[in-house]
């Protein structure tokens, strides 16, 4: 056995899907809202049986091998080390994947964050940026190992030199680290003078580095904050800070504080509330909330207290309300941010996390604040602000809440506020709207013999009945029927995985679809159906016989052919009283 069929045979799909995707048993198998399409109802099944998920919203189907590379981005040997790891297979030496470029810039980047971290903790360089995390910002021992934290010294080289010249790596992949920086007379290191705040992913992965320049050390001529930048294993849009240290806290509450920086994070961290993560920036992505989702049920805003007017903010909390979160924003008073507040009054943070409000009502109030509603140009001014807003939910029940709650705020008629969002919602357009060609639609006959065959592979004790077997004649439905009844007369029970592996690969994905559909919803009368829906083609064939027998009458009649056409009339009459005697 090879390493990609042990890894795959100790790998149980259910428990890694399992992991990003909450799901449900049904029937045989697994049901979930899909991972990779936005929907209200769930159409993602995983079938631990055949070791494979199919959703029947968008067409999203593979192995566990294929979830990984399309839901976490990773390269195929990427996705079997992860999972080898998991089960406790040691995988073979393969040259050249080891050493992706990947691979290559995580191992730089998890030396730079131990080296900044050995630095901060254990060597006098580091005690400026020791004094600066545990004075200055009150952050404890026990915090600073727990997030790895550092500190690189304002040497221009310091790094470049420990990690080529001692540990022999690639200058080229520090540089694609984005750890170190190309200049005229050489490389320098990206984060000098700062304390470092390694970012990890879920998998325990230092993607990237954080670094916050010490005041002793601002020149004003670089921000305050760094990053680094865009990578082959780092994307702003879709990290996450923290998530590596509280998905279970975040998974068991169902809830997660979201936060804009690292040091938010810390002393959120440090007051006791561990379901917490840090975006960049105030707004979140769609990457974001696909993430955020696989884990919680709310999300908790604690911005900065002015978001309510940042757009890119907006449209972060319409991402998670259109995904199906509940949205609650923090009200941070008199703070200017989450690391201020809960510094200042750990009590009151924790407090104002548990009472934390309506997200759109908050934003209502706020605008609603600033202008004299009185007047007509103050609701002018409100409504510019809030009927955009409104108009990003998708939905209809929610977003005729808030038009209510708006309308009341500015004393005006709901259904103004309706129209004005409909008018978002619809703009008039002078492009003329050119219709897709309608689809093929499938025959009665094949919805017919698609039901009967997901069936009958659901309740294997009805695959032997020749009646059943017979039945069958669209191309597809007739060739795995074909194949599944040469599996049986082998004399082995039926077992779908097998009859699988036996299959042509233009008939596996469709056979995994029937039986993957067939065993979501149990059926109270399986054989009684089966005899309803063999009747039903059997009736089908009979009107086509009967179609076909009238057009040859009608060329006989016309051709004075009277001996042929008593024929066929007897004929058509005997069709005529069978489907009578079905019913």
């Amino acid at each position: 056995m090879d390493d990609v069929a042990e890894v795959k045979s100790k790998t149980d799909i259910v428990s890694i899907i399992g992991e990003h995707v909450r799901l449900n048993k049904a029937g045989r198998n697994f049901k979930g809202l899909c991972p990779f399409h936005e929907e209200r109802s769930p159409s993602f099944m995983v079938s631990p049986e055949l070791q494979i998920y199919k959703c029947f919203g968008c067409g999203e189907a593979g192995d566990v091998f294929t979830f990984l590379e399309k839901y976490e981005g990773l390269e195929f040997y990427e996705a079997l080390k992860f999972l080898a790891d998991k089960v406790g297979v040691k995988l073979s030496p393969r040259a050249g994947q080891e050493n992706s470029i990947k691979q290559k810039v995580l191992e730089a980047n998890d030396m730079a964050a131990r080296f900044y971290h050995y630095l901060l903790t254990s060597h006098k360089l580091g005690r400026e940026g020791l004094e600066y995390l545990t004075t200055t910002r009150g952050i404890s021992a026990d915090t600073i190992n727990s997030f790895n934290l550092g500190f690189a010294p304002p040497a221009p080289t310091l790094l470049f030199d420990t990690l080529t010249k001692k540990k022999g790596l690639d200058p080229a992949i520090l540089e694609s680290a984005g750890l170190v920086f190309k200049t005229r007379v050489g490389y320098m290191d990206r984060f000098r003078g700062r304390v470092i705040f390694p970012i990890t992913n879920h998998r325990n992965e230092v993607v990237a580095l954080a670094g916050r320049i010490l005041p002793q050390f601002d020149d004003k001529k670089s921000g305050k904050y760094i990053n680094s930048p865009e990578s082959p294993v780092y994307h702003k849009s879709s990290s996450l800070y923290g998530l590596n240290l509280t998905k279970e806290n975040i998974r068991d509450t169902k809830s997660v504080v979201v936060v804009e920086g690292e040091l938010d994070l810390i002393s959120t961290w440090q007051t006791g509330i561990k379901n917490i993560v840090a975006i960049k920036g105030t707004a979140m992505t769609v990457e974001h909330v696909r993430l955020i989702s696989r884990f919680a049920e709310v999300v908790i805003m604690a911005l900065d207290s002015d978001f309510a007017g940042d757009s890119a903010a907006i449209r972060g909390l319409s991402f998670a309300q259109n995904a199906g979160l509940e949205i609650k924003v923090v009200e941070i008073r008199d703070y200017k941010d989450p690391d201020e507040f809960a510094r200042a009054d750990a009590e009151g943070f924790k407090a104002a996390v548990k009472n934390a409000v309506d997200a759109w009502e908050f934003i209502i109030n706020v605008v609603a604040k600033r202008y004299d509603l009185a007047t007509g140009p103050g609701k002018a001014r409100a409504s510019r602000q809030i009927i955009p807003i409104l108009a990003t939910i998708d939905d209809d029940i929610v977003r005729a809440h808030y038009a209510q709650k708006t309308a009341y705020k500015l004393g005006v008629p709901v259904e103004a506020v309706m129209q004005e969002i409909s008018k978002r919602q619809n703009p008039k357009t002078t492009v003329t709207e050119v219709k897709e060609p309608e689809k093929t639609q499938a025959t009665r006959r094949d919805l017919l013999e698609e039901e009967l065959l997901a069936l009958l592979l659901s309740e294997p004790a009805l695959l032997t009945i020749p009646e059943n077997q017979n039945i069958f004649e669209t191309p597809i439905a007739s060739k795995i029927m074909l194949a599944v009844t040469k599996h049986l007369d082998s004399g082995e029970a039926f077992d779908a995985k097998a009859v699988a592996e036996k299959l042509p690969d233009e008939l596996k994905s469709k056979f995994s679809e029937f039986v993957i559909g067939a065993q979501s919803e149990e059926v109270k009368n399986p054989d009684k159906q089966a005899k309803l829906l063999v009747r039903e083609l059997t009736k089908i064939t009979l009107k086509e016989r009967m179609q076909s027998l009238a057009r040859k009458m009608n060329r006989y009649e016309s051709a004075g052919k009277s001996d042929k056409l008593s024929q066929i009339e007897e004929e058509f009459g005997q069709l005529s009283k069978k489907i009578s005697e079905l019913g």
